[in-house]
């Protein structure tokens, strides 16, 4: 696996590019002529007009002086790039004012602009004396600005650039007033390509790549010049536009053009060349050659030649033509162009492909490698045109993989192609913890070349689409929210409120789009800034909501999606964030909003729709036992949706470095029963009478484990459990009970998993600098052939080594209790407060009710300000009430140490992977687990029993007293003591 210090990024390389800039001009002219250069409108304000919609922030500046003495003195004061001289300040025929700015600053290029039509004569004498670069016509149209400005950038900056593959565009002529002309037509040109090409490029990034790629114009005066030009850049070259007339060998030459021309033409076959004359008889001598032609005298000459750009230099739309000209179909854009080749008569295609159309266009288009993949197809050895068109749509799928991976795009303008497993931004600011996450790895997995390092199976991230945190408060702020929920902290009206209320129109029309593309179920997560961070977690305290966007309607789709964002919006204002974010010590008001919309991982079974596998692995295990390693890890794995285990639900544990042990059951018997039993999906067929509020579950299945038996969804995961012989067979094809084993590809290693998870943490673990926890899903599609697939959910930092200093925990007989399976360090010692269930009235099946009257008393204790010790039996924040109490985190905010207590009938595996987990570890929470029938781990009912009570329901008591009690916890034995 690759460093992740030596993989470049897709478009690292925008930096090396046009790396010398004209950002600071002088300007030498009169006062009368800077007057004239800037009436009809500012000249910065109308050359700012050309830059700021290509999103270039180094605009020019224009400082003007009207004398030597005021040029030098400005020149003294900062660098400048650019000096500009009217033709009536100098002496022409001494140019001594030139010569001696030349002479003080050498490297500064000087342009002569000059009003007049100059002679031959003077144009001759201006080019014996080197202090001046180049001499342009002005005729009153600012662009020739423009066109000097990017002219002297090009020249400087196309030798470093060439090496990147930019392209350029020669012009030959030796008339300042033609090519000054001329110049500002094709940057024209240029420009509008460019401005073209950003707005469909995929992200900004890409974007400013189109901007620093875009063709050069050089400019050459003489044979010589030309041809130094043409042997230097000859596979950069675009095209060549030149004059016929022009210096060659140090004199006029009649036919300079004619000859340029023929020599271009056996270095470079497939080029095009135009050459423009006002001698007419040149028409016939070009024609001879096979060259196409303008008369100079003509007046439509500017509009002959931006159609010859447009129609030979691949800007513009691609015309699909037959041989004889007849137009066929256009295409504005890539996805267009390959759904066009796909049904293109072959005469069509093999004239395109032969004559390097293919190639060009996507040259124009700064797709370097494309261009170079589609060049010389006739010399390819094709047997056949349809073997050209087979050819030319695979570099075409490959260069939507290339841009698709490993990069956030932004959706506006994008097609289905292009969001086919694609990271896609909507709308603007950040992406918020989860989504920031998934992006990082979706482009750490390219970069590590992970996507197909293992034949049968692609690692990817699920089609991704983020709204971003403006739009959270774009929507909070135009429907006046921020007030309305300062005012209550009731979560249905809330949710009710939100619901009533609009998201921005650009959004509303996004997610109209999405839907036309994404025909899957999607998951509507939480990504809020605070989230997923290394210090706050957040986990499982927002909404995710998962909509079957199933509906026959695409209104009522999108408005279930729509509502999805907006719930998921309201849930920053709901009990849980709000007491998290107080015992944080944050204010919530501090937090923002983005949604992380994804592809729900699965296949359609019917009306269900699930995935084979769900996990969450971590790359800490806070709960090793012999022989494992607390650093090589831990994995919970689940049939059908990850919810089995964010809830701590029942689900399979492993640990990578130990793939084919066994979990510590007693007997067969009693790993049936206290394995996996049932699981999650998304119920299609009630799409139409979803009602969403504050309850995210309203779409989820709770299936058994048979209906995955009659999917056939178990070959790789189930074993069959045989009563006769109370035995478990690794295999799901046998009569009897099932029961989730993931026998198959932890014994067997029919899928890599255990691979494809220790690369991942080890990936992950090294980027963050930390240990981490992801999310992930394995879909298995029906049928043989079928490629499966592992995608990234979620990754995040843990909270993992706050074990800095020893603590020694006394096994005291006198203490509380005493655990030797622990969760954090250090001292808790301003606890003065416990709640407890009644172990005398507990009843599993009471479970909801217990953590209705354990949120009561918290909520006083949220009230007072004040932490306390939870002390309740079985899992604690488990969705499964017969696994311990269905806590949800409002309910259980105050508590600062928890204590989870087996009884002989619940003993429940502590629930690592849940939400309610990774936010205990990464809040610093005290946690201690008693488990049943352990002589060393003890808890003194009796005691606590006997304390006065503060507080009392039917299930729960509340003790204070005024000495604080004390908790140690020895974060690296894993051993922790409650003292009385």
């Amino acid at each position: 696996m690759k460093r992740f210090d030596d993989l470049k990024t897709q478009f690292s390389s925008v930096h090396d590019l046009m790396k010398f800039r004209v950002t600071e001009i002088l300007l030498v002219s009169t006062l009368y002529d800077g007057f004239v250069l800037e009436e009809d409108g500012q000249l910065s304000d109308q050359i700012y007009n050309q830059f700021a919609d290509l999103s270039i922030s180094m605009i020019p500046r224009i400082h003007q002086v009207a004398s030597l003495e005021e040029a030098l003195a400005t020149l003294a004061t900062r660098p400048f790039h650019l000096i500009i001289t009217m033709s009536r300040i100098s002496d022409m025929t001494s140019f001594a004012f030139e010569k001696s700015l030349k002479a003080a600053y050498p490297d500064i290029p000087i342009v002569m602009l000059s009003y007049e039509r100059l002679t031959a004569g003077t144009i001759e004498h201006i080019r014996k004396n080197p202090c001046i670069d180049r001499v342009f016509y002005w005729s009153g149209d600012s662009n020739i600005l423009l066109a000097i400005i990017k002219y002297i950038e090009d020249r400087r900056n196309m030798e470093a650039d060439s090496r990147q593959g930019v392209q350029a565009i020669l012009l030959v002529d030796d008339s300042p007033v033609y090519y000054s002309q001329i110049l500002p037509i094709i940057y024209t040109e240029i420009l509008s390509q460019t401005r073209y090409l950003v707005l469909h490029a995929m992200n900004i990034s890409h974007g400013l790549l189109r901007v620093r790629l875009r063709p050069k114009i050089l400019l050459a005066e003489t044979y010589e010049e030309a041809m130094a030009v043409i042997a230097q850049y000859r596979y950069n070259l675009l095209g060549v536009i030149s004059d016929v007339k022009f210096p060659r060998k140090g004199t006029m030459n009649q036919a300079a053009g004619i000859e340029l021309a023929q020599q271009v033409r056996q270095m470079i076959t497939d080029f095009p060349f135009l050459l423009l004359s006002e001698d007419m008889e040149n028409a016939a001598r070009a024609r001879t050659i096979h060259v196409p032609f303008m008369d100079k005298n003509s007046p439509n000459l500017l509009h002959d030649l931006r159609t010859f750009i447009l129609d030979n230099y691949g800007f513009g739309s691609f015309i699909f033509k037959y041989p004889d000209g007849t137009i066929i179909a256009k295409a504005t854009h890539i996805t267009d162009l390959e759904k066009i080749i796909q049904d293109l008569p072959e005469e069509s295609l093999y004239y395109h492909a032969v004559n390097n159309h293919f190639s060009r266009w996507f040259r124009a288009r700064t797709e370097f490698e494309v261009a170079d993949k589609l060049r010389y197809l006739d010399a390819l050895g094709f047997s056949s045109v349809e073997d050209i068109r087979s050819y030319i749509l695979e570099v075409l799928k490959a260069y939507f993989q290339r841009y698709q991976s490993g990069v956030i795009l932004d959706f506006a303008g994008l097609s289905k192609k292009d969001i086919e497993n694609a990271f896609i931004k909507l709308g603007h600011g950040s992406l918020g913890g989860k989504a920031r996450g998934i992006a990082f790895i979706n482009s750490l997995i390219t970069k590590a070349y992970l996507t197909d390092k293992y034949e049968d199976i692609k690692i990817k991230v699920p089609g991704s689409f983020v709204i971003c945190s403006e739009v959270f408060e774009e929507f909070i702020e135009t429907n006046h929210l921020y007030q309305f929920v300062a005012g209550t902290s009731d979560e249905e009206v809330i949710a009710q409120k939100f619901l009533a209320a609009d998201l921005p129109a650009m959004i509303q029309k996004n997610l109209y789009d999405l839907i036309q593309y994404v025909k899957s179920p999607l998951a509507v997560r939480s990504s809020s800034i605070l989230e997923d961070s290394r210090v706050l977690p957040f986990a499982g305290i927002y909404k995710t909501y998962v909509v079957p966007n199933s509906h026959s309607d695409p209104a009522v789709r999108v408005k279930q999606l729509a509502a999805a964002v907006k719930l998921v919006f309201a849930s920053v204002f709901y009990a849980s964030p709000r007491q998290y974010a107080h015992n944080a010590d944050i204010r919530i008001e501090e937090e923002k909003m983005a949604v992380l919309i994804q592809e729900l991982v699965g296949e359609h079974y019917d009306d269900m729709y699930y995935p084979v596998i769900s996990g969450v692995a971590q790359s800490y295990n806070f709960y090793p036992y012999y022989p494992m390693q607390p650093e090589e890890g831990t994995v919970s794995l689940a049939l059908g949706l990850g919810k089995s285990i964010a809830e701590g639900e029942r689900v399979y544990r492993f640990s990578p470095a130990h793939p084919k042990m066994n979990p510590m059951y007693a007997s067969p018997r009693d790993y049936l029963e206290k394995s996996q039993n049932a699981f999650y999906a998304v119920n299609l067929s009630a799409s139409a009478d979803i009602k969403m509020g504050v309850d995210d579950n309203c779409n989820y299945e709770k299936l058994p484990i048979s209906r995955a038996d009659q999917d056939k969804t178990l070959e790789y995961i189930g074993s069959t459990y045989s009563r006769e012989d109370d035995y478990i067979y690794d295999n799901a094809n046998r009569p009897g009970p099932k029961l989730i084993t993931f026998s198959q590809i932890l014994k067997y290693n029919r899928l890599p998993l255990t691979s494809i998870i220790k690369d991942i943490l080890r990936l992950g673990k090294q980027s963050f600098g930390a240990d981490v926890e992801i999310e992930f899903a394995v879909n298995i599609p029906h049928g043989p052939n079928k490629r499966k697939e592992f995608y990234i959910l979620q990754i995040r930092p843990m909270v993992v080594g706050r074990e800095a200093f020893q603590v020694k925990v006394d096994d005291s007989k006198d203490s509380l209790c005493y655990s030797r399976r622990t969760i954090g360090n250090g001292f808790f010692q301003d606890l003065h407060d416990i709640i407890f269930v009644n172990p005398a009235t507990f009843n599993l099946k009471d479970s909801r009710q217990i953590a209705r009257e354990i949120g009561e008393i918290n909520h006083e204790l949220y009230e007072e300000g004040r932490r306390c010790i939870l002390i309740s039996f079985g899992r604690v924040g488990t969705a499964d009430p017969w696994l311990g109490v269905p806590l949800d985190w409002s309910q259980m905010s105050q508590a600062h140490v928890i204590v989870e207590v087996d009884t002989k009938d619940l003993r429940p595996e502590p629930s690592l992977g849940s939400h309610f987990f990774h936010n205990l570890t990464a809040t610093s929470m005290g946690y201690l687990h008693i488990q049943y029938n352990d002589e060393q781990e003890r808890i003194d009912w009796d005691w606590l029993m006997n304390q006065p009570v503060r507080k009392q329901t039917e299930r729960v008591r509340l003790i204070r007293r005024e000495e604080p009690f004390l908790v140690k916890l020895d974060g690296r034995n894993f051993q922790g003591s409650i003292y009385k």
